[in-house]
Order: structure tokens, then C-alpha cells, then sequence
């Protein structure tokens, strides 16, 4: 599928000036309120179209996570489309949620009580989830005959499919908004419950994890059948990340800008993604370095860089909801080149 919303910038040094991800979230239905996703049969990930265009004497290729790097010159291109009719991976993703600090990826088991799922924390053992199914993974190739530091440009964006979130036009409506035609949610608030991650494996770095859309938080109210959603959250819990480690059972820590942790370091919810109309951007507001090319020794005219990057919908997100299934976000991914810094 093509997506024709992507912007049509003109920036010199721009790498991918529409790198598109318009991803479905399509879950099966499922029985109970809870904050985790649980009891889902399928769901459907052809709506995954990435569109990548480089300038000049930039190349990129894109592989499934874990697949050999590409050794045909044709993988490399200055244009690509990722979706399920060019790469064949796409196919088996069926998207659920998951916890995961942008680098490891669990599926937890959940226990259910009093209608609200959770994971049970003294389980020994979580399952790992599976990059091929659980989440979207990718290995990003960048290689170029100068040598640069390579950015997420602070354009870049991960937003709802919907133009109207809330209220009686609400598009992509759910169920299970509160009474009254002005109080409809859009089930593409799901959005505030993605997270998008770039790692490097092979250094064992998070080079950035990112909360896109912490503007959006949906309400739980005491009939819990029943939600609002504010889209103009600008602090608190939406602008944190929770996530799971192991110490001696699983506890639930989480990350903030400026806490002073290592993951902090790259952590961004970006508060200042406000317009001066009140309307939130969905952009990283700063641009993030996450690879420097270097000296490829089997080819002496190429410098080459690789990164995996990740987006999946994090299931301790008040987002992460049943009255939430079906809903829609696209992404607009921009790289960005700079001189190697010293």
C-alpha cells in the first residue's frame, strides 16, 4: 500500500526525507477489561509500508532482523519500500504487546484480576518475544563513500492515523467511549501506547528510545467499560516509560528524562512537541545519533553502518487497552548526515 501524506521536504542533508511506516494495529478482539492485551487469536500487519528515499551518495538496504547483512549491490538503493509485497517478513508479524526497555523484548505471562490483566512478576523465566511475530524489527544498512555520523533527524514522527482523536467526529470511533456523541474516543489513540527503539547489538547500546505520542493518555474511570482520552498531556506519568527487570522477581521500573539513569541518556517524550495552537507535532524534537560509518575493509571505497530498529505497542502503557484494538498509526522516520564528531 502507498501512503501519500508523507511531507515533501527539501533539507541538503537529509539521508531519508520520507521514510514512511504506516503500521495496523490490528488485534483480535478479546473478553474482560484489562490494562494488558490477553486471549487475542490473530492479527493482521499488512499495513506496514516503509518508504525510504536517499540523496546522492547515500545507499540504505533493509533486512529482517537477524538476517545476514546484503552482499548484492542491488539490495542497496537510493529508494526503497518495505512492505510485506517486497519483503516477505512482514508477513508473519502479528503485533501484541510486550515489555521491553528498547533493547530486550518480553512476552510475560498475565494473570487476570478483578478485570484488570497483569504480569506475573515470580515467574522465574519470562518467554522472549519474538521479533518475527510480536513486534517490528528491522536491520538498518547505511553505506556511503565519505564517512558520516548518522542521525534520526528531529523531524521524525510516529503519529495517530486519525485526524480527530476525540469527540463526535471522532475518527476510527471505539466502542467504548463515555456517553454522548461529544465524548467519542478514536481508537488510534493507541498511538501513546507505541514505543520505537534504535539498537546496536553488535555494541550492545540502546541508542534511542522513544515515546512518540506521550501527549495522548487515556482516562480510566470508575466504570471501567467506559473511557476519555486527554491529547494535550504536556507532564506526568505519559512522559515515563515502564518496563520490567530481573531482581530476584520481575520488578517494574521505568525511565524519565533527565533521572539520571544510562537509558536516560537517550530516553526522549519530547514535552516541547507542542504548536502554538495547543496541536502536538508527534515529532522527536532533537535529533539523535545512532551510528557513525566506518571504513568497510572487504570494500575500501565503502563506509558502512548497521542498526536494528524496533517499534512495538508496550503493554504497561495506559493505552495498551481493549477499547483501543483497531487503531491506526503512521510514521515518518527522517535520517539526517553530519560530519563525524571528535
Amino acid at each position: 500500500m502507498k501512503n501519500s501524506t508523507a511531507p515533501n521536504r527539501k533539507t541538503g542533508r537529509m539521508i531519508a526525507k520520507n521514510l514512511i511506516v504506516l503500521f495496523t494495529v490490528a488485534l483480535a478482539a478479546f473478553y474482560g477489561i484489562q490494562a494488558w492485551f490477553t486471549d487475542k487469536q490473530s492479527s493482521d500487519a499488512d499495513g506496514i509500508n516503509i518508504e525510504c528515499h536517499a540523496p546522492d551518495g547515500i545507499e540504505i538496504a533493509v533486512v529482517k532482523h537477524g538476517d545476514p547483512a546484503p552482499t548484492d549491490d542491488a539490495a542497496y538503493k537510493n529508494t526503497i519500500e518495505l512492505n510485506s509485497e517486497n519483503y516477505s517478513f512482514i508477513d508473519d508479524i502479528k503485533m501484541t504487546e510486550v515489555s521491553s526497555d528498547g533493547y530486550t523484548f518480553y512476552k510475560p505471562p498475565l494473570k487476570q484480576e478483578n478485570g484488570v490483566a497483569s504480569p506475573i512478576l515470580d515467574v522465574d523465566d519470562w518467554d522472549l518475544a519474538d521479533s518475527s511475530v510480536h513486534y517490528l524489527s528491522f536491520d538498518l544498512y547505511v553505506r556511503s563513500k565519505s564517512k558520516f555520523d548518522i542521525y534520526l533527524d528531529s523531524k521524525s514522527k510516529i503519529s495517530p492515523n486519525a485526524k480527530n482523536l476525540t469527540g463526535e467526529n471522532a475518527d476510527n470511533k471505539s466502542d467504548f467511549g463515555e456517553s454522548g456523541d461529544s465524548k467519542g474516543i478514536s481508537r488510534d489513540c493507541v498511538t501513546g501506547a507505541v514505543r520505537f527503539s534504535v539498537a546496536n547489538y553488535n555494541t550492545k547500546e540502546t541508542k534511542l528510545l522513544w515515546i512518540p505520542a506521550p501527549n495522548i493518555f487515556l482516562n480510566v474511570n470508575t466504570d471501567t467499560t467506559k473511557y476519555s482520552v486527554s491529547t494535550d498531556k504536556r507532564l506526568g506519568e505519559s512522559y515515563s516509560h515502564g518496563y520490567y527487570v530481573k531482581n530476584g522477581k520481575w520488578v517494574k521500573t521505568s525511565v524519565s528524562a533527565d533521572d539520571g539513569s544510562p537509558l536516560s541518556q537517550v530516553f526522549v517524550a519530547n514535552s516541547n512537541g507542542f504548536t502554538t495552537n495547543g496541536d502536538y507535532t508527534y515529532e522527536l524534537g532533537s535529533k539523535k545519533k545512532i551510528m557513525t560509518l566506518e571504513k568497510d575493509t572487504t570494500k575500501n571505497d565503502k563506509y558502512t553502518g548497521m542498526v536494528t530498529c524496533n517499534m512495538w505497542v508496550d503493554g504497561e502503557d495506559a493505552e495498551a487497552r481493549l477499547a483501543l484494538v483497531n487503531g491506526k498509526f503512521k510514521a515518518n522516520l527522517v535520517l539526517s548526515k553530519g560530519d563525524v564528531q571528535q
